[in-house]
């Protein structure tokens, strides 16, 4: 065992024995994994460090027994020193013309990243493996263009068995534009596998079952002048249940506000076998003006029918303005991020909340305001810790940024100097270490930008 421990990851530690039939440890009194026995009288284990927060001094102990007999090593002590949350691992830029949507991590710690690429002029939806320890491209074929008309990919996400669903709007020939929503394989190739749409929604959101099936969300007309969430639902056998399925905004069932307020949808996460669909609705909440609210909806997974309870933004103050942008399940519930406004949008702010699966507000946290601000992703920690990914307006210029709130504190900058830029995407590895993507604007031109922050 090495004394001192610098990186997040499985600390490899072995152990030799004259005659054990079982070895155990456990770490600061906490039981690990069973060691494994390689032959021999030598044993494999590890030690998990999750980067700074384990920062200090541990104790691991360690036992071997032989059937009723035991041996307990003396204490082992290390020491953990990773680096400072916030700190910047590696960065990578996309090519000249290219932008990152959204990031998910495998199990074996690389990022798949979507979004677009330039090519003859016209963006192109897009999507790249990077490599976690460095952030180099792992396929062969580079970044790979998922689709020869205009668009971009909004959305993914993982399967258990590592295939890819992927989200996409793209413009047909006739300028209308359709969602794509597309299972490929884990080389970012299609499996034929496709759900069936039709133009005039717009797509932003996916999240895929324990099964390997897939619930997307987004947003188009209702047909009666307002515009709706839409919801597209398939299960892992490739069977289309619901598509463009619409939901409406009507508070308290009040049948005189059907189809009087605009409702989108921007992410989605499954969370106790319930889809939560975060958004925003603009309309008079308080009866009185028109105003833009984040939404959070509780879905049934398999037929997208309506949930309880409903959650809408709450007012604070002079803040009465905003949207959910991005969600992921939280061990005490779901948590958003988006923006809050004043009413007249001069003075906006990222925030963030968990919300219980009751529909009550459990934890907040509003950042401090800006002429610009939002909050754009975030993602949760293995020690419950929240990461959010956004943008605010510094000193003039946009510059993305990613938060550590809720036990973690810190801030990331995605550029400095008077290069704009914006998060759109932030994922975590099995180690906490996270991975962020969005642009970067440098000389006129807009790169894709990948980035991998330790905390």
């Amino acid at each position: 065992m090495p004394a001192k421990v610098h990186l997040a990851g499985p600390v490899p530690v072995t152990v030799t024995t004259a005659a054990a039939n079982l070895v155990r440890a456990t770490l600061d009194g906490e039981e690990l994994e069973p060691f494994t026995d390689q032959g021999g009288g030598v044993w494999t284990g590890a030690v998990p460090c999750f980067g700074s927060v384990d920062n200090g001094a541990h104790v691991l102990e360690v036992t071997a027994t032989l059937g009723p007999l035991a041996h307990v090593w003396p204490p082992v002590m290390f020491e953990v020193a990773a680096p400072a949350p916030g700190d910047l691992a590696w960065a990578r830029p996309g090519p000249a013309g290219s932008t990152s949507r959204r990031v998910v991590v495998t199990p074996e710690g690389d990022a798949i990243e979507v979004g677009s690429l330039v090519v003859d002029g016209a963006p192109r939806p897009s999507i790249r493996k990077r490599r976690g320890k460095d952030g180099a491209e792992v396929w062969v074929e580079g970044t790979l263009v998922l689709d020869s008309r205009e668009g971009a990919v909004d959305a993914v996400a993982l399967t258990l068995d590592g295939k890819i669903w992927v989200a996409m709007n793209i413009r047909q020939a006739d300028s209308k534009w359709r969602p794509r929503i597309v299972l490929l394989d884990a080389e970012g190739h299609e499996t034929g596998v496709e759900m069936p749409t039709d133009a005039g929604t717009s797509v932003r959101g996916i999240a895929s079952d324990a099964a390997g099936g897939c619930i997307a969300v987004g947003f188009g007309g209702s047909g009666y002048g307002d515009t709706d969430i839409k919801i597209w639902r398939m299960t892992a056998e490739g069977v289309a249940v619901v598509s463009a399925k619409g939901w409406d905004h009507v508070p308290n069932g009040d049948e005189f506000k059907q189809h009087k307020f605009d409702d989108l949808a921007f992410d989605v996460v499954i969370k106790d076998g319930v889809a939560w669909v975060a958004g925003a609705s603009a309309g008079k909440h308080n009866g009185v003006w028109q105003e833009s609210r984040g939404i959070l909806v509780p879905l049934d997974l398999e037929t997208g029918a309506r949930l309880d309870p409903v959650i809408v933004q709450a007012a604070s103050g002079g803040w009465r303005q905003g949207m959910y942008l991005g969600a992921a399940a939280h061990p005490d519930g779901v948590v958003v991020v988006g923006q809050g406004a004043t009413a007249d949008a001069t003075s906006q702010r990222i925030e963030l909340a968990i919300y219980d699966a009751s529909g009550a507000r459990i934890w907040w946290s509003p950042e401090a305001a800006a002429d610009v601000a939002y909050g754009t992703g975030v993602a949760v920690s293995a020690h419950g810790g929240v990461i959010a990914a956004g943008a605010v307006m510094d000193g003039g210029v946009l510059r993305g940024v990613v938060l550590g709130r809720k036990g973690l504190t810190y801030e990331h900058k995605f550029s400095s100097g008077l290069d704009p830029s914006a998060v759109y995407g932030a994922a975590v590895d099995a180690w906490d270490q996270v991975f962020a993507v969005g642009e970067l604007t440098s000389g006129g031109v807009r790169y894709a930008r990948a980035a991998f922050v330790r905390q």
